[in-house]
């Protein structure tokens, strides 16, 4: 019976560093995204990162802090009765769960933005994101700021299973099904959309949409 040994020769890696693995993965992540840093032109487009719902605000701070060009758009939300007085909705974003980032692209900039915590990816994909037009940024935040998307804003009636054309946003000339909305043309509609060879289901507000 022949006898085996596991025998390990070299030198370990970082052991006498004093560098934990943690700490290198955090200045490689911090590189990356110095790479989405290098600003791209005015009429450059956008890309938009998909986060954790309820986390636009803090990866927008966190990109903003790390000199990257990022844009939540705000709205008002729901105006809320209490004793007979009227609420105002608080500022949200338009978009649950989406925010704009631009940059000059490369696939270092893409890592670097995924490793910001509480994003969840990039839409289209890191290796080809879907851009969306400096225009069309500009003319949906404008709008935001005009109050076209707040939750209380007045739209046309839908009912579920409709198909509809979305007409801004980062999903803006997709088309897709309405899973369910409110029927008086109010709030927001769960939407499935048909993108990148798949349905995803977005929350939308009802402004954003035209029936088919």
């Amino acid at each position: 019976m022949t006898m085996q040994r596991n025998v390990f020769t070299g030198t370990p890696i970082a052991t006498d560093s004093g560098d934990r693995y943690a700490d290198r993965m955090r200045r490689l992540s911090e590189e990356m995204l110095h790479a989405a840093t290098l600003k791209a032109a005015s009429d450059s487009p956008w890309y938009v990162l998909q986060v954790m719902t309820g986390r636009e605000k803090a990866v927008e701070k966190a990109l903003k802090d790390a000199n990257v060009e990022a844009l939540v758009p705000m709205r008002k939300g729901r105006q809320r009765r209490c004793r007979h007085r009227i609420i105002d909705g608080p500022v949200m974003p338009v978009m649950t769960g989406y925010l704009f980032v631009r940059c000059k692209y490369d696939l270092a900039a893409m890592a670097g933005l995924l490793a910001v915590e509480h994003v969840i990816g990039v839409l289209g994909g890191s290796d080809k994101p879907h851009p969306v037009s400096a225009e069309e940024v500009n003319q949906f935040n404008e709008k935001a700021v005009a109050g076209a998307y707040d939750w209380d804003s007045q739209s046309q009636g839908f009912r579920r299973g409709q198909k509809v054309r979305i007409n801004a946003g980062p999903f803006a000339h997709f088309t897709g099904f309405i899973v369910s909305c409110r029927a008086d043309g109010i709030g927001d509609a769960v939407v499935e959309v048909d993108a990148f060879n798949r349905m995803t289901p977005v929350l939308l507000p009802l402004a954003f949409l035209e029936a088919i």
